[in-house]
């Protein structure tokens, strides 16, 4: 029989445990963020018709080069989401929904792209979007959010770019046809990978003079760009997110346009260095009247969560267990397995994370397997631990053990999961002026009593 390797598709990757719960960390992280701002949950179909993927506004019918496209058994065309706002906007322009709609969606889309370093073709998105409001205050809070969850997170160092597609376009309409724009701008977008010297030369091929827009692009302060309608959108974004706080987190970048064609006005991307983006958004009034809905306004952010994990894994930033499992149930021979699995159901029963063995491993080999696996604690179970109801919790980390009924093993290992969880509550609060230790032994005086 010849063997045979399977490898996930390309483009596409398998996250084990240890990964996997490192993303799941980053997740929730993103909903509990996401609900402090009033963000309400939206699911949809990981595939849409294609007539609404290839919309006019959106992407377009070049749209298919760049997406999972195929027809189903009844010859419908079909392709798989490239993002999480074209499925909102046909909820909304097909629901009625008050307004404002704030909602979020944290889920897998899929892009045809040439996989490289950080670039996937299946990856995970954490969107948000304010559907109903013209007010600027929407765009901020959209920015707000993700600035808390990169807080969160423990980046120091990430800024986000700001821009106008309108300011943009005002100024590239004195130099340049009106339906040359779209050119322009699909050119400019290119510049954080081919720079000002590849720009220059694609303009130069698609028959556009150069010098002029990449003058334009070497404004670095929004101050000495002509007063226009996007920069008076710019100047009230800036002084807002100031309110908020997050100004020092701002960049005014006139070179930002953003790939996708339906965002209208102040536009965003989200750097984690100098190289590297991990998300972006802005403002895209027009999407959902383009495609048979009512003429709302709209804004939103979305973050890459893949390009988030690996960077934090590449910073050595993240302090996820590699499992979830807090309690290993050894037995110390085959007369105590009845004993072993009430343990592990009384565990269970309680919300304590419980494995016991499964391979009839003798007792040595099943400690090997919790140590192995980080498993926390282990509750070992003999003969006389069973007789006496009595049982040893030993600390895999320190070595130390302790006797204990059972109902104080339980307790003892509720108190340490409430304490760690209240920790990682208290360390990811940031500015906000609580005394971690002192909230910590409050909860021990409260357990206590």
């Amino acid at each position: 029989m010849v063997s045979m390797k399977f490898q996930p598709p390309k483009g596409t990757r398998d996250l084990l445990p240890e990964d996997a719960n490192k993303l799941h960390k980053i997740i929730e992280i993103c909903r509990t963020v996401f609900e402090k701002y009033g963000f309400e949950p939206l699911i949809t179909p990981a595939f849409e018709s294609f007539e609404l993927l290839s919309a006019k506004g959106g992407l377009g019918e070049a749209v298919k080069d760049e997406i999972y496209y195929f027809k189903d058994k009844s010859d419908r065309e079909l392709g798989l989401r490239f993002d999480l706002t074209m499925p909102l906007a046909r909820v909304v322009s097909s629901t009625s929904l008050p307004k404002p709609f704030k909602r979020y969606a944290i889920d897998k889309v899929w892009r045809y792209d040439n996989p490289a370093f950080l670039r996937f073709r299946e990856f995970w998105q954490a969107d948000i979007d304010v559907i109903g409001s013209n007010n600027m205050l929407s765009d901020v809070e959209c920015v707000s959010a993700v600035c808390e969850i990169l807080d969160s997170l423990g980046f120091k160092n990430y800024f986000i770019r700001v821009n106008s597609r309108k300011l943009l376009q005002n100024e590239f309409e004195r130099i340049v046809k009106k339906d040359e724009l779209i050119e322009v701008f699909r050119t400019i977008d290119k510049l954080d990978k081919i720079g000002l010297e590849g720009v220059e030369e694609e303009l130069k091929k698609k028959n556009l003079e150069p010098k002029n827009i990449l003058k334009i692009l070497k404004t670095e302060n929004l101050k000495d760009v002509p007063d226009n309608e996007g920069k008076k959108e710019l100047i009230e974004f800036f002084s807002l997110a100031k309110k908020l706080g997050i100004d020092k987190k701002l960049k005014f970048d006139i070179s930002l346009v953003r790939g996708l064609e339906y965002y209208t006005s102040v536009v965003f991307e989200v750097n984690l260095g100098a190289k590297v983006s991990c998300g972006g958004g802005g403002r895209y009034d027009n999407l959902i009247k383009n495609i048979g809905g009512q003429d709302l306004p709209a804004t939103g952010i979305s973050l890459g969560l893949d390009r988030i994990l690996e960077v934090m894994k590449e910073n050595k930033m993240s302090k996820t267990e590699k499992t979830n499992t807090k309690v290993f149930v050894a037995n110390v021979d085959n007369n105590v397995i009845d004993d072993a699995v009430k343990i592990v159901q009384q565990l269970r029963k309680n919300g304590i994370n419980s494995q016991m063995d499964l391979m009839g491993r003798s007792f040595g080999k099943q400690l090997e397997y919790a140590s192995n696996s980080q498993i926390p604690y282990v509750v070992i179970v003999g003969r006389d631990e069973a007789k006496k109801k009595t049982f040893k919790l030993k600390d895999m980390k320190t070595g130390k053990q302790r006797n204990l009924a059972l109902k104080n093993i339980i307790s003892q290992l509720l108190k340490m999961e409430k304490t760690n969880v209240t920790k990682d509550i208290l360390g990811s609060l940031k500015g906000w002026k609580i005394n971690t230790q002192k909230a910590l032994d409050k909860l021990d005086r409260e357990e206590d009593g």
